[in-house]
């Protein structure tokens, strides 16, 4: 699970104060209950050391905290890839 400063350095923030920590630090607990909604509660304890569950979390993180808009092609190849990751993880945590 990323921590604090795995996502200030994601977010390519080099100095953080305390407004800005604490607005990740709100973005990342909504990120992981995001994932949590997204392939089920326990994904963090079955799949603790998960690479996919990570990106996504901080790709959701990215999401809520920089609210950046891209171009529609974009968004589409990057919705792709997210409902691909969920369902693996979804695939993982039906065999845990």
């Amino acid at each position: 699970m990323p921590t604090i400063e795995d996502c200030l350095a994601y977010l390519g923030i080099d100095y953080a104060d305390e407004q800005i920590t604490r607005n990740v630090s709100r973005a990342l607990h909504d990120a992981q209950s995001y994932l949590k909604s997204a392939v089920g509660d326990d994904v963090f304890e079955l799949l603790p050391n998960d690479s996919k569950a990570d990106r996504l979390v901080l790709t959701y993180l990215s999401d809520l905290y920089d609210e950046r808009g891209t171009s529609a092609k974009a968004g589409n190849a990057k919705r792709d890839m997210i409902h691909s990751m969920e369902l693996q993880l979804r695939l993982e945590l039906a065999r845990a």
